[in-house]
């Protein structure tokens, strides 16, 4: 999958953040990038789990009865929702799912063997006593998925989840909510005006950043070296005032998607 599809998938997904058709976003990204034929994303909290969204190729009426089972009570039989508190602090990261770890039989045979499911890869990022959980599966009748899928869903992990993150927040406040416009002079403005100084080479650097892709990836796809990609990291940073790549996700997902194609310099 190219950078291009790929950046144009995840301003999609930006775009519906807060929206009802963000699981479908969510699922068309993760389909193109790695053939995940369901995803299902969850909050869970120290003592509560709150189900997001379960969009894919399983029937409506089988993802959602097992979504439900999931959050009622079977959630406390997934061992490694239970070590992902250690593991998801920081950096995003992916994990593919260890049957060996979950050795439950009511677990594996519900949630695998009936409903046709035979892989898993959980995207899991912690902040302070909160959790997303982003479950990509694939069927049985695709296979399982391989290392190069994993490292894949490792680097959607991060815009991503940070997608996930701001569509929770947006969800939680008030599902009949409008989204707030953009007001001019406001923090969208003032972030608008930021991208606007980064030169063509640079915001071709940066969408790919946002795509996950690491610097040797960058300087692959556009045909220059790595260290013209470090140098524009570094120039990129300072003129967004950004200090990582996770705080560049947090100051700009809205309004990266939207600098796409509206400027000419």
């Amino acid at each position: 999958m190219n950078a291009d599809a790929l950046y144009q998938s995840l301003g999609r997904l930006i775009a519906a953040i807060g929206e009802p058709d963000f699981g479908a976003a969510a699922f068309a990204l993760v389909e193109q990038a790695i053939q995940a034929d369901h995803i299902v994303a969850n909050l869970v909290g120290k003592n509560q789990i709150r189900g997001l969204f379960t969009v894919g190729k399983l029937p409506p009426r089988i993802a959602n009865t097992l979504n439900q089972r999931y959050l009622e009570r079977y959630h406390l039989l997934d061992k490694s929702l239970l070590s992902s508190w250690d593991i998801g602090k920081g950096q995003p990261v992916a994990m593919q799912f260890d049957h060996r770890l979950n050795a439950s039989p009511i677990y594996n045979t519900f949630f695998f063997e009936r409903a046709g499911l035979c892989d898993k890869i959980s995207l899991i990022s912690c902040r302070d006593d909160s959790m997303v959980c982003c479950n990509l599966y694939r069927l049985a009748s695709t296979g399982n998925f391989a290392a190069a899928d994993v490292q894949n869903a490792q680097a959607l992990a991060l815009p991503l989840t940070a997608a996930l993150w701001h569509h929770a927040e947006q969800m939680g406040t008030s599902r009949a909510q409008a989204r707030v416009p953009h007001k001019p002079g406001g923090p969208d403005d003032v972030q608008w005006q930021a991208l606007q100084s980064l030169s063509t080479r640079e915001m071709e650097v940066c969408r790919r950043l946002l795509t996950g892709a690491s610097n040797e990836g960058v300087a692959l796809d556009l045909a220059i070296s790595t260290h013209t990609v470090r140098t524009l990291r570094k120039r990129i940073y300072k003129k967004l005032e950004v200090s990582s790549l996770t705080d560049l996700f947090s100051k700009y997902l809205n309004t990266i998607s939207v600098t796409d194609g509206r400027r000419s310099r």
